[in-house]
């Protein structure tokens, strides 16, 4: 039961953190939705940001935990970048409007403190080796051009994801966020060894 309480308070620390960011979220603010007293906050976490870190890490076993495991599998290859991309962007028009936690936090915190950046920076090791796998995969089965660089493909889908989840942010239009995948998928198509036709979210919206 206590554990139950104190992973509430984590996500509850969460859901703050990532409305309002790290620094306009004040020590009451946490102590009113956690329901944690001054010195009880600062007996468990040390600090404000002893608190925020925690939060972070639980906002990786749970909230990207959900995305990573699309592309989890050993033989993930294009299909699941396809459907991890497609699931961000639905995820970005389908929910409150805050983006990711993880990237918000890149841009707003990291270059201040070292011990964030860490956290932030295993974050995007993680999301590169996964996509980078996929890419391999992809290369292997004929998926993409056997001369390709996965590696520097790698890199630029991990910067379509930040780019995505901050456009998601943003006050752009689903439409904006829907065409910003598709210029991602059809950049993948692009590599194909025979480049067949890309099939965007827009057509296939207005064939349904």
């Amino acid at each position: 039961m206590a554990r139950m309480r104190s992973e509430e308070r984590l996500d509850r620390a969460m859901e703050i953190f990532w409305v309002k960011g790290y620094y306009d979220t004040s020590v009451d603010d946490l102590m009113s939705r956690t329901g944690l007293h001054r010195a009880a906050m600062y007996g468990q976490f040390g600090s404000k940001r002893g608190l925020f870190e925690a939060a972070l890490r639980r906002y990786r076993e749970t909230v990207i935990a959900r995305f990573f495991v699309l592309l989890a599998g050993p033989d993930a290859a294009r299909a699941e970048i396809d459907r991890f991309f497609r699931e961000i962007y639905r995820v970005s028009c389908a929910e409150k409007r805050h983006g990711c936690l993880m990237i918000n936090t890149a841009s707003e915190v990291s270059p201040q403190i070292k011990s964030v950046a860490r956290i932030v920076m295993r974050y995007l090791d993680d999301l590169r080796a996964l996509l980078r796998r996929a890419c391999v995969n992809a290369r292997r089965r004929g998926e993409i051009r056997p001369e390709t660089d996965v590696d520097q493909v790698a890199d630029y889908l991990v910067g379509s994801v930040l780019g995505l989840w901050s456009l998601g942010r943003s006050p752009a239009p689903a439409t904006t966020l829907r065409h910003y995948v598709d210029g991602v998928l059809g950049f993948l198509d692009g590599l194909r060894p025979k480049a067949r036709g890309h099939h965007s979210l827009a057509s296939r919206a207005t064939r349904a």
